[in-house]
């Protein structure tokens, strides 16, 4: 089974999570797993239609990365082969005054090339073509189902982004008193923990930045320490729309379950 989460935002983007992003497991699954989209009510035809381009974005990405992972040691000794052969062709029929740099140089770029050609050609083999193409299928064949505790999470999400930003961060940072505000989820753990890893991997893909802050923040709650210049800093980057507080609070706080 492939589960799959739509989150559903009232001011923000929504979400669409999916294992596809995990490359390592793309060469795991089989023509035979479903594929289920949990949310927490019934899709619009528009969110329907965007959940379905962001699983077949996924898998596009997924397929890519696993083919040309699998095929990284053929293309990486047929681009040595490239600029070895290069380099002495080069070597012995072209002089110059200066020795080895243009050899160097031209052999480099023919490799870089040679490489970039192999990775795309692979992208295009059947197999991939076949991979993707299963994939797909599955995905358009997916069993819509509504998992009502996925309102919650989602409620959580547009709440925490409503709040005062200032007291947002000192809370996340430990700099006020004022907790944070608390985390309920009436459903089984296994959901939040496979949604904590599903935001984990979309975020280190789509937003490098968030992510790393999530762990900064984490780390620092763990330990108990007060950090009022990385409040500052959050606060400064959630004014100019470059972080998402509410989603990172969200993060943070599925961490600490």
């Amino acid at each position: 089974m492939i589960t799959c989460y739509f989150l559903q935002r009232q001011k923000e983007k929504d979400i669409c999570l999916s294992p596809y992003l995990d490359t390592d497991k793309t060469g795991q699954w089989n023509e035979e797993d479903q594929v289920e989209l949990k949310s927490s009510g019934m899709l619009t035809k528009e969110q329907k239609d965007e959940a379905s381009y962001a699983l077949y974005e996924a898998i596009d990405f997924s397929v890519d990365r696993w083919i040309q992972n699998k095929q990284y040691i053929p293309r990486l000794l047929l681009s040595a082969l490239v600029f070895t052969v290069a380099y002495f062709f080069l070597s012995l029929v072209i002089r110059d005054p200066i020795p080895m740099v243009d050899e160097l140089a031209i052999s480099t770029g023919l490799t870089i090339w040679f490489w970039s050609y192999l990775a795309k050609r692979d992208t295009r083999s059947s197999l991939a073509q076949r991979r993707r193409y299963e994939l797909k299928l599955r995905s358009g064949e997916r069993n819509d189902v509504i998992d009502e505790q996925l309102f919650s999470i989602e409620t959580y999400l547009d709440e925490i982004s409503a709040e005062d930003p200032m007291e947002l961060v000192h809370s996340l940072c430990l700099v006020s008193e004022e907790p944070l505000k608390p985390f309920s989820y009436d459903g089984p753990t296994e959901t939040t923990r496979e949604l904590s890893s599903l935001l984990s991997v979309y975020l280190h893909l789509y937003d490098k930045n968030l992510y790393r802050t999530a762990l900064k923040v984490h780390n620092i709650r763990v330990q108990h320490r007060s950090d009022p210049h990385l409040a500052a800093r959050l606060f400064h980057q959630g004014m100019q729309q470059r972080l998402d507080l509410g989603l990172l609070t969200l993060v943070v706080a599925l961490m600490e379950i």
